[in-house]
């Protein structure tokens, strides 16, 4: 094996200004007047919210706005989209429920945000999220994906039996007689854990508006803003697509920069 063959220790080239302090991450970018949001987690997997009291919170120093869902659908403001369609093995369309960015009447897993604070420093908008006050209507859980389809639990009343879709590819015929062929078949129940990527930045953002230009730019941790660019434009509506422009930090969490 050589020094450049299959197998040889590749050095990255992007790691030098990184660990010498010379990337920039979304934290090192800060704009006049910037404020900050904190946001208000559920500590419930699956309840009801009854009410949000946020009086006392609104009232604490450098406390500049308490959003929560109602504020969201009162202004009309999309929630989160599924980016791809999938259909039933009948060929019906799959029966997602939506997601609003803050949870509107019903938050259905733990850390689901319930309201988000917007302060002069981060440590008011977490004191004053701390203060916030929200009656919860906790409901039965499901937390097991392999029994869900026969919990009486539902999480989305779009989907009954908690299914969005039950899809399927491939031929089914020819798979069936290659099993029936075969001299031995093995079955087994295979657990999937649960998977999360840790990159050096979770995900994180900064909005700036320029009120002459009416424009907005964006700075987000993600590998595509062009499609960033399209949810916020098209189906969360936050500004038209020739107003708003996202650009990723160099040290964004796939490295990948690119703006629009």
């Amino acid at each position: 094996m050589s020094a450049t063959g299959i197998g040889a220790s590749v050095r990255r080239k992007e790691d030098h200004r990184f660990i010498t302090g010379q990337g920039r991450y979304t934290d090192d970018i800060n704009r006049p007047g910037q404020a900050h949001a904190y946001f208000l987690r559920s500590p419930h997997a699956h309840a009801t919210l009854k009410t949000i009291d946020t009086k006392a919170a609104a009232a604490m120093p450098g406390v500049l706005g308490i959003f929560t869902g109602d504020d969201l659908a009162a202004d009309k403001v999309g929630g989160l989209i599924c980016g791809w369609m999938i259909h039933n093995k009948d060929g019906s369309p799959m029966r997602a429920g939506p997601h609003p960015a803050l949870a509107q009447g019903k938050v259905r897993y733990v850390g689901d945000h319930v309201a988000v604070v917007v302060a002069e420093t981060l440590a008011q908008a977490r004191d004053a999220a701390e203060a916030i006050i929200v009656d919860y209507g906790v409901l039965p859980a499901v937390v097991d994906t392999a029994t869900a389809a026969k919990s009486k639990t539902q999480v989305h009343a779009e989907a009954p039996d908690n299914t969005v879709f039950n899809w399927h590819l491939g031929d089914k015929g020819a798979t069936d007689a290659a099993f029936k062929a075969a001299k031995h078949v093995t079955k087994l129940d295979i657990v999937n854990n649960r998977l999360v990527p840790n990159p050096m930045e979770p995900r994180a953002a900064v909005g700036d508006y320029d009120q002459g230009e009416g424009a907005f730019t964006l700075y987000t941790t993600r590998q595509n803003p062009h499609v960033a660019r399209l949810v916020l434009s098209a189906f969360i509506g936050i500004a038209p697509a020739n107003k708003l422009r996202v650009t990723a930090p160099e040290g964004a969490a796939t490295g990948d920069v690119r703006a629009c």
